[in-house]
């Protein structure tokens, strides 16, 4: 039986051409089979292969499909705030062209979250990556547990997807865009305005580790700044 919830899932990514066809189907799919009122929301991010020509060709073709192209390159995370943002769904979530999060789940995830929950974080399991990916990983979650210890906990992995109702979106919306922040800034904005929220751990359905974007130095850089920033207004009840 089909789920009466209005849902959307964002689905962002740059040069993806390779599997961005893929991902596009499997996400319908697996919408279309258990929702009435959906959104597929694709998001590129200035590809430089025929990654928008590919989106744009599935939204013409499908019903409940939205197609937004960035003009310039904007990085993931300000990608799929842009899309969740033009969502009108009750409840939306994103994923990566590689399907981090398989369709399948993440709808049972969208059909299953509790009504008064407003925040459903996902603490992916087994993940798989390149070396330099988990030094990164583990010094930026250091950092993390360093300048918020209270907010850290019950979420253990913040960058990785998360379901939100969408009336909730507007109040929690960062500051934060850049690569490393976003998610654990909307997480920490949700945890300070007492929304409900619960942490469920799903297994990471990446097969094969890709050589990611979130470890270069001016990312790094980038988000060091935005957590003092956060900080700082923290500590001044000024967030």
């Amino acid at each position: 039986m089909k789920s009466q919830r209005k849902v959307a899932i964002v689905l962002a990514g740059y040069n993806e051409t390779a599997i961005v066809d893929k991902a596009m189907e499997e996400t319908y799919g697996s919408l279309k089979d258990n929702f009435d009122t959906f959104e597929l929301i694709l998001v590129d991010d200035a590809s430089k292969d025929d990654t928008y020509e590919k989106m744009d060709h599935f939204a013409r073709c499908h019903e409940g499909v939205i197609f937004l192209p960035n003009l310039v390159n904007l990085n993931f995370g300000t990608s799929v705030l842009r899309g969740m943002m033009a969502s009108k769904m009750d409840y939306v979530t994103f994923n990566a062209c590689d399907l981090g999060v398989r369709p399948d789940v993440l709808v049972k995830l969208l059909k299953d979250m509790p009504d008064d929950t407003d925040v459903l974080v996902m603490e992916r399991k087994k993940y798989r990556a390149t070396g330099w990916r988990t030094v990164t990983s583990g010094v930026n979650k250091m950092l993390q547990n360093i300048l918020f210890p209270k907010l850290m906990k019950g979420t253990p992995v913040l960058n990785y997807s998360q379901v939100y109702k969408r009336d909730k979106l507007d109040k929690i919306l960062p500051l934060a865009r850049s690569p490393i922040f976003v998610w654990p800034e909307l997480i920490f904005r949700a945890k300070l305005l007492n929304l409900k929220w619960i942490n469920v751990p799903v297994v990471c359905n990446i097969q094969s580790v890709r050589k990611g974007a979130f470890g270069h130095p001016h990312d790094i850089i980038w988000g060091i700044y935005e957590m003092l920033r956060f900080r700082l207004k923290v500590w001044k009840n000024k967030y």
